[in-house]
């Protein structure tokens, strides 16, 4: 999967107005400044966002942004695809004709690529910014760090029933 820098930043604005939806509206200043995302980049990204209806954007000296629904009810995936068109870069891969033997039809690389296409929109649409924001808090409260890599040895990944992945 390949995130651009908008879709990156797209996901990490929603996540500090998921964090922070008790609190009403915040300034594209103040989650530029925590987020260290250049403010008139996240303009044009928060502009978007609201064209999508993902959140309500106020101008003026009381403005800022604000979810359009709960967090429970957004997923990641609902924050990528306007942002980026697509949620793998492998969906460029599949819009090209197979000229392997057999074809498009029989290609056993197309279907690998769907796999992981599936299994990648699953886990975003799986995924709410309200999990996100929950994990969020758990990794700082527990002090548990995320590896930067998958192939990093400490990467012990246990499924918790209803949670996202907890890293050991």
């Amino acid at each position: 999967m390949k995130i651009s820098t908008k879709g990156e930043y797209g996901i990490r604005a929603m996540l500090y107005l998921a964090q922070h939806a008790d609190e009403g509206s915040v300034t594209s200043h103040e989650i530029a400044r925590h987020q260290g995302i250049p403010e008139p980049y996240l303009r044009q990204i928060l502009a978007q966002l609201s064209k999508t209806g993902l959140i309500h954007s106020n101008r003026g000296p009381q403005g800022g942004h604000v979810l359009a629904r709960p967090a429970a009810e957004i997923s990641i995936r609902d924050v990528i695809v306007p942002l980026e068109g697509y949620t793998t870069s492998v969906d460029q891969i599949l819009a090209l004709h197979c000229t392997i033997e057999g074809g498009t039809e029989h290609c056993a690389i197309r279907e690998l690529l769907l796999k992981v296409k599936r299994a990648v929109d699953d886990i975003l649409t799986a995924t709410t910014l309200d999990d996100l924001a929950r994990r969020q808090a758990e990794l700082v409260r527990e002090g548990i760090r995320v590896p930067a890599d998958l192939r990093a040895p400490e990467w012990v990944v246990e499924e918790e029933e209803d949670a996202l992945p907890v890293l050991r």
